[in-house]
């Protein structure tokens, strides 16, 4: 029988659509590959050895296509595998005799899966190895134009009553070995973290080399490995120091003592490790006292260091107990005085005693290196209201990128008073975000976070940081609180109505963060917002529960434009009523909006009440009334008021008031002007007193936003009401966005901020009706311009 001819057996073998069909399949996966390479930071030889699998797969494919349509092949049908067959005995049998298998199409994808899995794992190998994680190449990044940093790892300890110094004494050498001779101490919260994630908690490495790794990962150019080893009644301390490039050994350490002198004994230990080869000019060294670092007291260090843990898991009521029992043992130990300060900020808020700790630490900052008083001149400024300790605190970052403490404490400030410096809230975001690619375990950073994910309607992000957040302490107020506000927010009838259920029965410290998570949000969440404070008024509540539940039912109709609701709550808020300042001023804030906003009635009511009030503050109101009602002598007579009374704090030498008191009647000055018209001079004393402390900066933001839009300032105007675009004003700040926009042309920024303001303000009253309908009828026309185009 004649054997078929070349040409006869490409059109059997069919080789132009099996070719087709595999180029076509070759550039997807090729864009696969492009698409990984790009997100997950993959090598770059990645590509090129992909074209290379790809052009053996394409001979092994022809060469598969030629044998399939062969003669011999259908000849022998019965005794090889099928076209489709992997036949894997056959296939080893071939391998092992050291012949070439039997080509089939099944055989041939089994190798091209096989050639690209090795291809991706390797990578991932690679990536791990090279430590271009997208966590640890944020830390590489920031940390490489800093100084040699050591990363002190967890002690091995051997005896009774050692177990606290296995991370204890990470942060003692961390802080000791901090700053000396150009060193640089890797964050002991980052380097405890990877070694949880590498090595496990609690748990000692197996071998050095495991140790050094993690040294690595945390960007460190030493590692620090020691012991602690009861001796009797004493303790014995050990420290090597290794090049975590080389493995050679650069420092060492040996001190014995009694247990009850830890502190001399790390500061002997920190200078032998030092002078053993670390660092080579010994004679330069400073002596590093750690009682000036710390406290002198172990009973204060051990409660320290107990509250830092329940800290980190946002156990901030017991937290602040054990810092309270460490300042009890050491009233100058300035770094427990810090964190008492942040623990009552997130149990009690505006509290006096937060910004009382926060000024006493600062007192002792002069004891502390200088990573740590930054951290400490930060905080006074940030609870003295000064939109400089951003400044500070970006300033540490930069000095410190791998301080987890620092990038915290940034996104905290920028979260609270970045919109008072004007600043996107992609920065505290960013800020957060650090903290966590440093120390994913440090549960306060995703408090906010989340929060501003339901405050974006992200639900994606709002879940994953939920998720990631119950990992770290499932049983606590906060995850409890994430959780329900996630059912009430994103929840179907069968998850949100049980959610609802509980709002009445839940504890107070839930209920108080349940509620916290929408502070800072927009007037779509109101009525949720309204169900949730009418939960703490229940009758079962403490009168301080039931107060604070009334102010922010108030808040929350005042938001959506429906201002009899809102002064209907505020009479009833239980232990208030109208002869109460905080009442008076409250109807007073809202009358001098004007727009709509104007109380005929209340407001005289309401100034009557403060004119008898002798607090300072009460000048401002008075003042502000004054102005209002065009009565200019009466309104500088109460400027002047404030001046003298900044002149008297100033005989007193109490500097927070006089900054106080004399930004107010600057602020005065300028509501004077704006009510006289004068708009330029208004702009001036507005914005020169804009970022001082103690004044109320959301107020003068959304003035100066209305006063640039009047002078024809788009661009300024724009950013004053983008930083004013939810809370009280929100909406009233969306209806102007979007006639900025349109302005401007920019037409879907328009329509999506004129659609926000008819939303938010769907219930709001007949006084504000007007108002809506504009922006109803905007919304309207632009979307009628744009269908048509």
């Amino acid at each position: 029988m004649p054997q078929p001819g070349f040409w006869s057996r490409l059109r059997e073998a069919r080789l132009a659509r099996v070719l087709l069909v595999y180029l076509a399949a070759s550039w997807l996966i090729l864009q696969v590959v492009a698409l990984l390479q790009d997100r997950l930071q993959l090598p770059e030889w990645l590509t090129p050895v992909s074209i290379a699998l790809l052009l053996i797969g394409l001979l092994v494919v022809a060469s598969t296509a030629w044998v399939q349509s062969h003669p011999a092949t259908k000849a022998k049908a019965e005794e090889l595998p099928r076209p489709w067959q992997i036949d894997l005995k056959g296939l080893v049998k071939s391998l092992g005799q050291r012949r070439l298998p039997h080509l089939t199409w099944a055989r041939a994808i089994l190798g091209g899966v096989v050639a690209f899995s090795l291809l991706f794992g390797g990578s991932g190998i690679y990536l791990y190895l090279k430590g271009r994680g997208a966590g640890l190449s944020l830390v590489k990044e920031a940390t490489a134009a800093a100084g040699p940093g050591v990363a002190v790892l967890p002690f091995r300890v051997v005896g009774p009553g050692l177990e606290l110094w296995r991370e204890g004494m990470v942060d003692l050498l961390s802080t000791n070995l901090d700053g000396v001779a150009g060193m640089r101490a890797v964050d002991p919260r980052a380097v405890l973290s990877k070694w949880r994630d590498e090595i496990g908690e609690g748990k000692e490495a197996s071998a050095r080399e495991a140790a050094l790794q993690v040294a690595r990962n945390a960007g460190a150019t030493y590692a620090l490995m020691g012991s602690a080893v009861a001796l009797g009644g004493g303790v014995r301390l050990s420290a090597e120091v290794y090049d975590v490039g080389t493995g050679k050994q650069v420092g060492t350490g040996l001190v014995e003592g009694a247990t009850d002198s830890v502190f001399p004994l790390v500061n002997r230990l920190t200078i032998q490790v030092l002078q053993s080869g670390l660092v080579r000019e010994p004679a330069g060294l400073p002596t590093v006292d750690l009682s000036r670092l710390t406290t002198s007291s172990l009973p204060a260090l051990k409660a320290y260091l107990a509250g830092e843990q329940k800290y980190r898991r946002n156990r901030f009521t017991e937290a602040a107990e054990d810092f309270t029992r460490a300042l009890e043992a050491d009233s100058a130990f300035a770094l427990a005085l810090y964190r008492l300060s942040t623990a009552y900020g997130w149990v009690e808020g505006g509290s006096p005693r937060v910004g009382e700790y926060s000024e006493q630490a600062a007192r002792f900052a002069g004891r502390l290196p200088e990573r740590e008083a930054l951290l400490l001149r930060a905080n006074q400024e940030f609870h003295r209201g000064r939109v400089s300790a951003i400044d500070t605190l970006e300033r540490l970052t930069w000095r410190y990128p791998d301080y987890v403490e620092g990038w915290y404490q940034l996104g905290d400030v920028q979260r609270h008073l970045g919109r008072d410096a004007l600043q996107p809230d992609e920065k505290f975001r960013a800020a957060f975000r650090r903290a966590l690619a440093l120390d994913p375990t440090l549960g306060p950073a995703y408090i906010h976070l989340i929060e501003d994910a339901l405050t974006r309607h992200d639900s994606a992000e709002a879940r994953d940081l939920i998720a990631r957040y119950k990992q770290l302490d499932p049983a606590s107020p906060h995850a409890r609180a994430f959780e329900l506000a996630n059912a009430l927010v994103w929840g179907d009838s069968g998850s949100r109505a049980p959610a609802d259920a509980a709002l009445d029965t839940l504890s107070i410290d839930v209920l108080g963060r349940l509620s916290a998570s929408f502070a800072f949000s927009r007037p779509d969440f109101g009525e949720l917002w309204v169900r949730i404070a009418r939960a703490f008024m229940d009758e079962r509540r403490s009168l301080d529960d039931r107060t604070r539940g009334g102010w922010q039912v108030q808040f929350a109709y005042f938001s959506q434009g429906r201002l009899a609701e809102a002064r209907q709550a505020l009479a009833s808020i239980p232990g208030e009523d109208a002869s109460s300042a905080g009442v008076a001023s409250t109807l007073l804030y809202w009358h001098l909006y004007g727009d709509g906003y104007e109380d005929s009635l209340g407001a005289p009511r309401a100034a009557s009440v403060l004119a008898s009030n002798p607090e300072w503050w009460a000048r401002i109101w008075a003042g502000a009334m004054a102005a209002n009602e065009k009565r200019w002598a009466d309104a500088e007579k109460e400027i002047q008021a404030l001046e003298a009374s900044a002149r008297e704090s100033q005989q007193k030498g109490d500097t927070v008031a006089v900054a106080h008191r004399k930004a107010w009647a600057q602020a005065l000055r300028g509501f004077v002007a704006l009510r006289r018209g004068q708009l330029q001079v208004a702009v001036r004393e507005f914005e020169g007193v804009f970022q001082a402390s103690g004044v109320d900066r959301y107020r003068l933001r959304y003035e100066l936003g209305k006063l640039w839009l009047e002078l024809g300032d788009l661009r300024k105007a724009e950013r004053y009401f983008r930083s004013v675009d939810r809370g009280a004003i929100g909406a009233p700040a969306q209806f102007y966005l979007g006639q900025i926009y349109e302005a401007l042309g920019e037409v879907e920024q328009a329509k999506l901020h004129y659609a926000r303001f008819v939303s938010w303000w769907e219930k709001c009253d007949p006084s504000l009706r007007p108002w809506w309908e504009r922006g109803r009828q905007a919304l309207a026309r632009l979307t009628r311009e744009t269908a048509s185009r």
